[in-house]
């Protein structure tokens, strides 16, 4: 991977640490993290498609699975949150559909494991909230590797 994609994915990975912070002590996702990512990153792409190095239906697979995300919100009334979608468009600007996918996969088998864990020794119940962005931030780190 060429050093200028290291730094743009970093720059990701760093919006999404703040996010994730902001997610665990407020339980919300700060819209300015979200904002700020996506003009970055939707400045990113323009940038990319003007070298010729990207297209826009590349852009458009890169945030269907936060647009999958924000549809699973609408339609179980927000048990996942519009935020954890929204950064996930963010993240599938900076990373790209393949790599956005397996930071997803990732992120939800993490937070698979964690609940299952949390609800064995009952310190959640069923209906608990459970922050899903230090996941997500997990999971890119994992994928940066991967």
């Amino acid at each position: 991977m060429p050093i200028e994609r290291n730094i743009i994915i970093g720059i990701a990975f760093i919006i999404v640490c703040i996010c994730a912070i902001y997610d665990v002590k407020k339980k919300e996702i700060p819209f300015v993290g979200i904002i700020l990512g996506g003009f970055m990153g939707v400045a990113i792409n323009l940038w990319q498609i003007a070298g010729g190095y990207l297209s826009f239906v590349e852009i458009g697979l890169a945030v269907l699975p936060g647009c999958f995300f924000l549809l699973v919100g609408f339609v179980t009334g927000q048990k996942v949150g519009y935020g954890d979608g929204l950064l996930l468009v963010v993240i599938g600007l900076f990373t790209g559909f393949n790599r956005c996918a397996l930071i997803l996969c990732i992120s939800l088998v993490l937070l698979s494991v964690s609940a299952l864990v949390l609800l064995c020794i009952r310190k959640v119940g069923k209906n608990s909230k459970i922050p899903f962005v230090p996941f997500l931030a997990v999971g890119m780190g994992v994928g940066f590797w991967v």
